[in-house]
């Protein structure tokens, strides 16, 4: 037996607006009705809408009114109505992620996405969901290589690593094409304080109101490939260039092969040259400027370039594709309650599991940043734990929810037992309702939306509510 569901992928991104539709298929995969295991089996793209421009009232601040109006114009293009979406994630991305009305568009828009949706602006998920969509992942599975993807966008570049067909590394730097924009004539109209620093380090004659000398934007872009190149090859940064990133550094796994994506992208594997100032400012950035030359100087090295399977649309096909999770089919839910969204995760180590009392000490502790929310509590756990492992959890949880007023325990595990855990949680605290699903990683500092089953399952999207300052 198999279900489908609709999904919608859309990204607001520096440069782009995009709206993608996806069909995701979820079926009973065991050889034994006894012990089903639900997975999902297929996904296609079925509409991919135009490529806007982000429309923007001001340079800091988005236009909802006519964001909306696109965006009701390819559902209608595709024939789909809002009531038949079941997930998906809207996204804003880069310097858009930045812009003062932000937070206020992703709630304006989440009627778009069905029972649940993930709304990020966080650069490590948009580095992953774009690795997906560019076609990474699959390329890592089953060679022993590690692949990594840089998504360059108009405001950032999202990086993720990918080993076996998993996520092993993300990040953000802010590189990316509409750092530097220009009017019709070539004069410089803006240019992102992000990167104010490095233009003085490198005594760059670049500033609003002038028409720049090509030279001087090959010396900037130059130096952004240069400082890609050393993160890719484990080489120290300046000061200036180590600023670059965005809440985090790399982890410096090295890896083997490249691949980029994004709108940048769609020149770094073209022929587009760029011999004049007038070819730089072609789309009023420095974005063909930026990916030509990430051709040129790929082509006397010796790096393994894949091409990505999409460019300028990975992020949102991977939004749309790849953002839902299915959970175990060896869970524990009260499915009255459902579907639940925008649960903040409280994540526990594996070395306090062990300990009642350490489990019951850490949740409260957390828990009162939380008085007026639902909380989940997440954490790894053994593979295969104890009847005595399995008491411990459940009896240090359900002690720290006594002191909430909260009528509902969620406890996300990532390994495969938590129709054993939800139980016996349920045994000891039966006037609470129980949701115990398995199979989902999660960290501190992410929110969760758990869908209505699907086929037995439980949809689940992980998301990174984060807004750069």
């Amino acid at each position: 037996m198999q279900d489908k569901i609709l999904s919608v992928g859309i990204d607001i991104g520096t440069t782009t607006t995009q709206i993608i539709f996806s069909e995701i298929t979820v079926q009973n995969t065991a050889s034994s009705f006894l012990v089903p295991k639900v997975k999902i089996t297929k996904k296609v793209v079925i509409y991919k809408s135009n490529v806007y421009f982000t429309p923007l009232l001001t340079k800091e601040k988005i236009d909802l009114n006519k964001l909306k109006n696109l965006i009701l114009l390819e559902y209608e293009k595709a024939g789909i109505k809002k009531k038949d979406i079941s997930t998906g994630a809207i996204i804003i991305t880069g310097e858009t992620a930045r812009k003062e009305n932000a937070e206020q568009v992703l709630k304006a828009l989440s009627d778009f996405a069905g029972d649940f949706v993930v709304a990020t602006a966080g650069g490590d998920l948009e580095a992953v969901l774009a690795g997906f969509g560019a076609g990474a992942s699959k390329v890592s599975k089953g060679i022993i290589d590690k692949v990594i993807n840089f998504d360059i966008g108009g405001g950032t570049t999202n990086a993720v690593v990918f080993y076996k067909g998993e996520p092993v590394d993300s990040f953000a730097l802010n590189i990316g094409g509409r750092l530097i924009q220009f009017d019709e004539k070539g004069i410089i109209t803006y240019i992102s304080s992000k990167i104010f620093k490095l233009i003085d380090i490198l005594r760059l004659n670049l500033r609003i109101g002038i028409k720049p000398e090509l030279k001087e934007l090959r010396l900037l872009v130059n130096s952004f490939i240069n400082i890609i190149m050393k993160i890719a090859n484990n080489k120290n940064l300046s000061k200036e260039e180590n600023d670059l990133f965005i809440g985090h550094e790399n982890r410096k796994i090295k890896p083997e092969i490249f691949m980029f994506s994004g709108g940048v992208a769609e020149f770094i594997y073209s022929n587009y040259m760029v011999d004049k100032l007038s070819d730089v400012i072609k789309y009023g950035d420095i974005g063909p400027l930026l990916g030509s030359s990430i051709r040129d100087f790929l082509k006397d090295k010796r790096y393994r370039i894949i091409e990505s399977k999409e460019k300028i649309r990975a992020t949102v096909i991977g939004a749309g594709s790849h953002s839902i999770k299915i959970s175990g089919s060896t869970i524990a839910f009260d499915e009255d309650i459902l579907p639940i969204k925008n649960t903040p995760i409280i994540k526990l180590e594996d070395k306090i599991l062990s300990n009642e009392e350490s489990i019951y000490k850490y949740i409260t502790s957390k828990i009162k940043m939380y008085t007026d929310t639902l909380v989940a509590i997440a954490f790894r756990g053994p593979e295969s734990p104890s009847y005595k492992q399995i008491q411990t959890m459940a009896c240090g949880i359900v002690k720290s929810f006594e002191v909430l007023k909260s009528q509902l325990i969620i406890v996300v595990v990532e390994n495969d037992f938590a129709k054993a855990l939800g139980q016996t949680i349920k045994s000891k605290y039966n006037n609470k309702d129980i949701i115990c699903i398995d199979g989902i990683s999660t960290s501190n500092g992410d929110y969760i939306d758990i869908g209505k089953p699907i086929a037995g399952a439980i949809p689940v999207v992980v998301k990174t509510l984060i807004f750069n300052s």
